[in-house]
């Protein structure tokens, strides 16, 4: 059975992604002159893509332990089909453990995003 989410090498990659979006907020927009953001909102919405990062990671985290988990079970004279069996079937328990970190990923990348400065005019708004 074959499942929607991604191997932990490509959650460790997109991590890896919204890091360097973060670390480019700081870098990129607070130091422009042009900048009229606050410097607080750029360094919440900074925190919030790294934070992102590292909900991602931790889910990457359960999917390879998961990975590990069956390759220790799977015998030699295993199949290719027990050998896919066993691994389904650590990779379905793991999809239950990687859904807080892939809820909190989820609601830190749309925090971020609404956080990107001239997305919402929040002063605006209080």
């Amino acid at each position: 059975m074959r499942n929607w989410l991604p191997g932990s090498s490509s959650l460790n990659f997109l991590a890896g992604l919204f890091a360097g979006a973060g670390i480019n907020m700081i870098t990129s927009v607070a130091t422009s002159p042009d900048s009229d953001a606050p410097a607080l909102t750029i360094g919440l919405d900074s925190a919030t893509w790294v934070l992102a990062a590292g909900f991602l990671t931790w889910a990457a985290q359960v999917l390879q332990s998961s990975e590990r988990d069956a390759d220790l079970q799977i015998a030699p004279d295993f199949s290719p089909r027990e050998r896919q069996q066993v691994r389904d079937l650590y990779r379905q328990e793991s999809l239950r453990a990687v859904r807080i970190p892939l809820g909190l990923t989820l609601i830190s990348l749309v925090a971020a995003i609404a956080l990107l400065p001239g997305l919402i005019r929040w002063g605006a708004l209080f």
